[in-house]
């Protein structure tokens, strides 16, 4: 697996590139998943059932650096084709 953090101070376009990826991926906006409507759990459930069903691509917006953190602790569990986009607004 991949992870691509996007750190950054609010209103400086990392949801618009987040979008842009998704996109370019054929996901719809609804398909992001937003890191402060779950818990690091509920994050780590919804990444792995994703993954489980195939995806190569993973868009997460508004992730806290404690999600962060286990998604690098994920990384060697996760299939090596995912690619996850994250981002943290500082």
């Amino acid at each position: 697996m991949q992870l691509n953090v996007e750190r950054g101070a609010p209103a400086t376009g990392k949801t618009i590139r987040l979008r842009q990826i998704a996109k370019a991926d054929g996901q719809s906006e609804r398909q992001i998943l937003v890191g402060r409507h779950c818990t690091t759990a509920a994050l780590e459930r919804s990444i792995r059932r994703l993954a489980g069903r195939g995806a190569n691509v993973i868009c997460i917006d508004d992730c806290s650096e404690e999600q962060i953190a286990r998604l690098q602790v994920l990384q060697p569990r996760l299939p090596g084709n995912l690619t996850i986009h994250a981002v943290v607004a500082n």
